[in-house]
C-alpha cells in the first residue's frame, strides 16, 4: 500500500508502512514508574522495569509487521548490549533504521541486526522531511513548512511550525500507548499545523 503525500502543493509518492518513535529507554529503571525510580518526577507509570519493556514490545509489534519499516529516533535502550539484543529480537519488523540518540554511544552496529544503513542521517521525501534525535529549533527549515521529527525532549518541548516529537511518550498522550507514529499519523497532524514564517535571511 503507498500513501500520497501532498506537501508544499507537490505530491510524494511513499510506502504507507512507514513509522517513526524514539525514546523507548528499554530497560531504564529510573523512567518506568514511581515504585522502582529515583527521580522525583519525569517517569513513565509502571510497576516495574520488566513491565514498561513489555509494554514497548507490545506496542511496535501490535502495528509494525515485518516487512514494514521502523525508523527510531534514537536513545534505544540502557543496560549495555544484551538488552540492545533482547530488544531487537523482541521486535518483529526486520527494517529498523537507527538515528543514534545520546544515550547510544554503546551501540555497535556489528553487535545488533538493524538495517544495514541504519546508523547514517536519514532525509525521506526529497527535502520536505528531516528526522534527527534532537529537536533543532526555529530554524531556516522551518521557512518553507519544512517537516522536522524529532526525539529526546519526552514530549518537555514544544512543537513549533511543523516539526514533531515521535516519541513514545508523545504517543502515550495521544493514544493512550507506548506505540509508534504512522506516516498516515504525522501527515494527518501536519495538515493542521501552521507554517511559521522566519527571517529568510537565516
Amino acid at each position: 500500500m503507498f500513501y500520497i503525500l501532498n506537501l508544499n502543493k507537490f505530491n510524494y509518492i511513499c510506502n504507507m508502512n512507514i513509522w517513526f518513535t524514539s525514546d523507548t529507554h528499554y530497560g531504564h529503571t529510573n523512567i518506568a514508574g514511581p515504585k522502582v525510580s529515583r527521580w522525583q518526577r519525569g517517569y513513565r507509570d509502571f510497576n516495574s522495569v520488566w513491565e514498561m519493556n513489555q509494554s514497548l514490545i507490545d506496542g511496535i509489534n501490535k502495528y509494525v509487521k515485518e516487512d514494514d519499516i521502523l525508523y527510531h529516533l534514537g536513545d534505544w535502550c540502557f543496560g549495555g548490549i544484551h538488552n540492545i539484543k533482547l530488544f531487537r529480537d523482541s521486535i518483529v519488523c526486520k527494517n529498523i533504521h537507527l538515528i543514534l540518540g545520546n544515550h547510544d554511544e554503546h551501540i555497535i552496529d556489528k553487535e545488533v541486526k538493524f538495517y544495514e544503513d541504519s546508523f547514517n542521517p536519514i532525509k525521506l521525501f526529497s527535502s520536505v522531511q528531516d528526522v534527527l534525535h534532537l529537536e533543532i529549533g526555529k530554524t531556516k527549515l522551518f521557512l518553507k513548512g519544512v517537516i522536522h521529527l524529532y526525539g529526546h525532549s519526552h514530549a518537555s518541548i514544544p512543537d513549533f511550525g511543523r516539526s514533531m516529537d515521535v516519541g513514545v511518550d508523545v504517543a502515550y498522550k495521544m493514544f493512550g500507548e507506548y506505540r509508534p507514529f504512522n506516516i498516515g499519523d504525522i501527515t494527518r497532524i501536519m495538515d493542521k499545523k501552521e507554517v511559521h514564517q522566519i527571517d529568510h535571511h537565516l
